[in-house]
């Protein structure tokens, strides 16, 4: 009775062997069917990425076809071009002449401005004046003095130029301006 246990179990644990085997090819299988339509599903969605990237820039381009920019630029290219004309001489006589034209004009201005140029030495020495007053350094006002010279109005320009009230007027004003600025700021912190 031993050996028919024994028979027994070993039949037992062969066909638990083989079902065991069995299930381990359906697992693989299947998992191998899940890979398959997984990729499938993969595809699929490429080719509907790819077919919506197609539809978009053809509809794109269908909008661009119809915009009435291109339609016109489209009928200018099919327009054939102009033959030469007879008059490219003198087209090209009047665009020196047009040339030589400005550049005297350019000229004439050029010496207009250095005629009317005037610097005046007492116009320097209030300005230079002014520089240290206002603690501007002396290397600086010089270097100042440099660039200015030959740089100023002429007077009959400064006259023109002056404003409708003198500076003391509005230096003035601008100190009464302070003064209320400041009393109102006192009223404040009351």
């Amino acid at each position: 009775m031993a050996e028919e246990l024994d028979d027994i179990g070993r039949e037992t644990a062969a066909l638990m062997r083989q079902m065991l085997q069995l299930a381990t090819l359906v697992a693989l299988r299947t998992r191998e069917r899940g890979q398959r339509e997984a990729e499938a599903r993969v595809k699929v969605t490429q080719e509907r990425v790819k077919e919506t990237r197609e539809r978009l820039l053809r509809e794109a381009r269908e909008a661009k076809a119809k915009d009435p920019r291109n339609l016109e630029l489209a009928r200018m290219l099919e327009r054939p071009a102009l033959e030469r004309g007879i008059s490219l001489e003198k087209d090209r006589l009047e665009h020196s002449r047009v040339a030589r034209g400005a550049r005297t004009a350019e000229r004439q201005k050029a010496r207009e401005r250095e005629l009317t140029r005037y610097d005046s030495p007492e116009r320097r020495q209030a300005l230079a004046a002014h520089l240290s007053r206002v603690g501007v350094a002396p290397e600086l006002a010089a270097v100042r003095m440099l660039m200015d010279v030959s740089q100023a109005q002429p007077p009959q320009a400064a006259v023109r130029t002056r404003p409708e009230e003198p500076p003391r007027v509005t230096r003035a004003r601008e100190h009464d301006e302070r003064m209320r600025e400041r009393e109102r700021g006192r009223e404040r912190n009351r």
